[in-house]
């Protein structure tokens, strides 16, 4: 199925915020109609709400469509003392669900997929579907969390400061790094996701603090699959190197009545690479529910 052109719907979001736990969180509003559906999407670790820029002006013929920054991401306001993980991040989708007052279409890419699990779990009277892209079953694998765990460790708590906009598209790297994405694309999203500071240097936005996935006091029991009970699309990009077909086929034998369709030209950063056909699986999803 073809995407509307959304012809009616203002081709910028609007900036809104949400109060959660005392944080100001920022999420990015496409518009669209709410009494058709809203969706409510979620970036993966590291990024920001503008991951799905592409995406998001395709769905709204089909209902309103939200794109949140998680607390430390993006323009939301940063947790002190640090509060990351499941616990928080589930909150933080918790309390947006909850001011819309309404049920929503939760998509989650990566992270975000992965914490949208724990939501469908905990949660499921909160969502019409659920729809996980290129997202692992629970937290990210074990190579990932070392990983990050060994740039927190090198880099510090603190965040580092570049002299300029360029130093800042210099630096920005995807991880994984496979993307169909232009040189200039990747610039516009670096600096989406970068601020500069009134020392006049520049930073990305984004709380180190934010790469602990799982601090004591913060662990969950990973979800169970079983339990999820709306409909739900899984998704993978055809060229992913972070999560394997055998894996997300696992994941539709154990969700009751799933949908299982990979995306293709697409690796990891599947909204990235090729948003028509995200945004066209969604579309024909939410059509037949």
């Amino acid at each position: 199925m073809t995407p509307e052109p959304a012809a009616t719907v203002n081709p910028e979001p609007t900036h809104r915020h949400v109060e959660v736990e005392g944080l100001k969180l920022h999420y990015l509003d496409w518009g669209g109609d709410s009494d058709k559906r809203t969706f409510v999407l979620l970036h993966g670790g590291a990024a920001h709400a503008h991951w799905w820029d592409s995406v998001a002006p395709l769905l709204t013929p089909y209902g309103r469509v939200l794109a949140l920054d998680f607390r430390g991401h993006g323009r939301s306001q940063w947790a002190v003392p640090p509060h990351y993980g499941p616990p928080a991040y589930l909150n933080d989708v918790h309390g947006l669900i909850e001011s819309l007052r309404t049920r929503v279409v939760l998509v989650g890419h990566s992270m975000g997929g992965a914490v949208a699990q724990w939501v469908a779990v905990t949660h499921p009277e909160m969502l019409e579907a659920l729809i996980i892209v290129d997202a692992p079953h629970g937290p990210p694998p074990l190579l990932r969390r070392l990983m990050w765990r060994w740039r927190r460790r090198s880099q510090g708590g603190k965040r580092p400061e570049l002299r300029t906009a360029s130093d800042v598209i210099k630096k920005f790297r995807l991880s994984p790094p496979g993307t169909n994405l232009t040189r200039l694309e990747l610039e516009r999203l670096a600096l989406h996701g970068a601020e500069q500071l009134p020392n006049g240097r520049w930073a990305f936005r984004f709380d180190p603090e934010t790469r602990a996935w799982r601090k004591p006091g913060a662990r969950m029991t990973r979800p169970k699959l079983k339990n999820i009970s709306m409909p739900t699309l899984l998704l993978r990009g055809d060229q992913s190197a972070l999560v394997s077909s055998s894996h997300v086929k696992r994941m539709n034998r154990k969700i009751r009545g799933s949908v299982y369709k990979e995306i293709p030209h697409a690796y990891h950063h599947v909204p990235l690479d090729n948003p028509g056909d995200t945004a066209s699986a969604i579309i024909e999803f939410v059509e037949r529910l």
